[in-house]
């Protein structure tokens, strides 16, 4: 095939950009709908690792079925995402909100059937049988692997069937990567370079196995996802049967198993790279990828280690007594605070209290919940913010991390009913998870929010409102499908827009805190507002220290900000009339008395920064009212 006019690239070399130049180039040559921008994202590893072994001047003399080639392994790669997220149940990936979260299943399903058709039709247009051949069979593989590692949930795995299920599932389309321009030109090694990219795709799924178990390693996914499916994958086999994932870092037998993982996985690397650069000494970027995996698992890995060996350790005024506690407990490992009731200080004993306190709007819509409906929904306030404080309240960042990891392997466990020493139905957290169970929702939702509270632990500045988005999703949009959940709600899209309606109460903690942020170190406002309106950090501050009224600047952003959560508001209103009865109204209140906060801070003169803007009781009644109307007249339409 000819058409495609290939840049020369002999003098400065072919970057990232470039690479994906070239791909949206041969995208065009598809002749479909839609944006090659849109289905082409992601550091593009394998197209990358593709280039790397096959050298620029031997993709400059291939031509275009060299990037169409490298087009169908991507779009292949894209769709497995989509699908990925679906059989996972996952709410994030690349560090935001997955298709599955935000539009539902069906829609992630036809996206992903689309790209993979799409990825058919860029093989066919290489014009090369042999690549055609190879590509088909990496699809058919990777789905086979996929299959097998579901049908084997529940049950361990031996070595090689579980080497043999990660080598179809994920090996098969690097091999098809590696060795695709060998195929396309006929060369005879295509099967041996085809051998050596499925190995290299084993190392990666290998470390990205290690990194699920790793909660800090910043994968944009819950941590110990597969684990909570009962899958079994290869860190498993180095967990103790039956001990919490903490375990994972602490020594048991005479080593971390952590560590012993980390030497298999360092062993695997230093074998598949004395092949690479023994073949292909010219593959310097695919040598320095694998590297760099390692490090990065390394560096999980060993800070997962650390971290669990401070939370672990008692002070040495208590060592003593730790150490008999532990002997007197039938289990491998032991949690921090064995006794059988948390302390009082982490853990409130009274939900409804806690919710009439702390959070008086949602306290004034459950008023219209059944009584049972009214205690679900406060003992999942009280966990939340027992997380919140945790952080918020520590003294330092190893007693928060200690805090957050104490409150998770408790709530796991309350979850799986793993441990039975520690059963108390009066403690808020013990019932919240065992409803949770009860009600089918994913610990992985418990998981996330946990990640967004520990997020908070390290100051950082949100480029834009989707980087934000992150933060609100898992900090609040999860809690919002947390409570659909319970209320029985399965569909896709109504807990999408759920998770839409904890983003936009989010926003409007962010717009009603700023000064109080400001106090902690933190800064939600997105710095591209802040840019839009002539703002920055240091000239917050310097408001928030004086006497006069706030920038006009300030409110111009605050404004541009509660129009975001406005459209939030707007788009959850439309699930609401879908929920039971028992959560409908209630929902519809407390969405629209929140929303009012909006009010109170204009009429506070857009002074968040020295001020906290609250609704009255009368307020919310009249909000509270007209919210009922709303939603009577929502639900004479749908039945109408």
């Amino acid at each position: 095939m000819s058409g495609m006019a290939l840049r020369d690239y002999a003098d400065g070399g072919l970057t990232a950009e470039d690479l994906r130049g070239e791909l949206l180039r041969a995208w065009e040559l598809l002749d479909v709908s839609g944006s090659g921008d849109d289905a082409i994202g992601g550091q593009l590893l394998r197209p990358r690792m593709a280039l790397s072994v096959a050298g620029e001047a031997q993709a400059a003399a291939l031509g275009t079925p060299f990037w169409l080639a490298l087009l169908a392994v991507q779009l292949a790669h894209e769709a497995s995402l989509l699908h990925d997220d679906v059989v996972d149940g996952s709410d994030t990936r690349r560090g935001c909100p997955t298709l599955t979260s935000r539009r539902g299943v069906a829609a992630a399903l036809v996206a992903g059937d689309q790209l993979l058709a799409r990825a058919y039709l860029a093989a066919a247009r290489t014009g090369s049988w042999e690549f055609v051949r190879r590509f088909t069979r990496a699809i058919d593989q990777t789905i086979a692997g996929e299959r097998a590692q579901g049908e084997a949930a529940g049950r361990r795995l031996e070595l090689k069937e579980m080497r043999d299920i990660i080598r179809a599932k994920s090996g098969e389309l690097f091999g098809c990567a590696l060795s695709a321009a060998a195929s396309l030109s006929g060369h005879v090694d295509a099967e041996v370079i085809a051998r050596l990219g499925r190995e290299v795709g084993v190392l990666y799924q290998k470390v990205d196995d290690l990194l699920d178990y790793c909660p800090g390693a910043g994968t944009g996914k819950p941590p110990f996802a597969d684990l909570n499916r009962d899958l079994w994958t290869w860190p498993r086999s180095y967990l103790p049967e039956g001990a919490p994932p903490v375990a994972f870092f602490l020594p048991h037998d005479g080593g971390v198993p952590a560590r012993l993982a980390l030497e298999e996985l360092e062993a695997d690397a230093r074998h598949v790279l004395a092949v690479v650069e023994g073949r292909f000494a010219h593959a310097e970027e695919l040598q320095e990828t694998i590297r760099a995996w390692l490090a990065r698992a390394s560096g999980a890995v060993l800070r997962e280690v650390a971290e669990a060996s401070i939370s672990m350790a008692p002070p040495a005024s208590t060592r003593e007594s730790a150490v008999s506690r532990a002997s007197a407990v039938p289990r491998a490992f032991v949690l921090p605070g064995e006794s059988s009731v948390p302390p009082e200080s982490t853990m409130p004993r009274d939900a409804a209290a806690v919710l009439a306190h702390h959070g008086r709007t949602f306290h004034f819509a459950t008023r219209l919940m059944p009584e049972d409906v009214r205690g679900r929904i406060a003992r999942v306030y009280a966990v939340c913010r027992t997380l919140d404080d945790t952080v918020d309240e520590a003294s330092d960042r190893h007693s928060a991390q200690a805090g957050v990891r104490e409150l998770l392997s408790r709530a796991r466990s309350a979850y799986h009913g793993t441990d039975e020493v520690w059963r108390d139905e009066a403690c808020p957290l013990w019932m919240a998870m065992r409803e949770m169970r009860e009600a089918e929702v994913p610990f992985a939702i418990f998981e996330q929010l946990a990640e967004g509270v520990r997020m908070d632990l390290w100051p950082r500045r949100y480029a834009d409102l989707d980087e934000l988005r992150v933060y609100t999703h898992r900090v609040a949009g999860v809690v919002g499908v947390w409570f659909a959940g319970l209320a029985g709600c399965r569909d896709g899209w109504a807990l999408s827009l759920a998770g839409e309606l904890g983003h936009a109460m989010q926003l409007t903690n962010i717009a009603r805190d700023v000064g109080e942020d400001l106090g902690r170190g933190r800064v939600y406002l997105p710095l591209d507002l802040l840019g839009r309106h002539g703002l920055s950090e240091e000239r917050l501050r310097a408001a928030a220290a004086s006497a006069g009224p706030v920038p006009p600047e300030f409110a111009a952003a605050l404004e541009e900000l509660m129009g975001w959560a406005d459209a939030g508001y707007g788009a959850a209103f439309q699930a609401i009339p879908h929920l039971p009865d028992g959560y409908r109204r209630a929902v519809a209140v407390a969405a629209r008395v929140y929303q009012g906060i909006h009010g109170a801070i204009r009429r506070n003169g857009y002074d968040t920064l020295r001020l906290r803007a609250r609704t009255g009781a009368v307020e919310k009644a009249v909000l509270g009212f007209a919210s009922l109307r709303e939603l009577n007249r929502a639900e004479s339409r749908r039945r109408a």
